[in-house]
């Protein structure tokens, strides 16, 4: 997807209205994309944008995972990619079982947050939202 495109898509879904963030396919917001301040722009060492969608795409690959979308934190404007802190996993898995996987992108696990994202799909019954997040 184009970043034009893309930028589009999160318009769309009014950034910060209710207290509510859009969220973006992986593949929306991941090719394309080599900018590795848009994802744990805090990992020293930076694993990679390609490794970050290789491991997501992973995680959504699992049989107990309805689905991962990147939540968008902050919309840096028409020339770089969007700024994200927090990818959001509905799953019947256990909490520490997304962890785990996501373990080489060395994420925080949260159930909760305070912003919660905006147009999520429905959530199958039997599944929680598990959410990655980078400080």
């Amino acid at each position: 997807m184009s970043l034009p495109t893309l930028l589009a898509k999160i318009r769309s879904q009014h950034l910060g209205e209710n207290g509510m963030r859009p969220v973006v396919a992986l593949e929306d917001f991941f090719e394309g994309n080599s900018d590795e301040g848009s994802i744990g722009c805090n990992l020293t060492p930076h694993p990679g944008v390609a490794r970050f969608y290789d491991v997501l795409r992973g995680i959504r690959n699992r049989h107990d995972v309805q689905d991962v979308l990147v939540g968008i934190t902050e919309d840096m404007g028409d020339e770089e990619f969007p700024f994200s802190d927090a990818i959001y996993v509905i799953t019947t898995a256990a909490p520490q079982e997304i962890a785990d996987a996501a373990a080489p992108l060395q994420a925080e696990l949260i159930l909760q947050r305070d912003m919660p994202p905006a147009l999520l799909p429905e959530i199958a019954s039997n599944h929680e939202l598990v959410i990655l997040w980078w400080d």
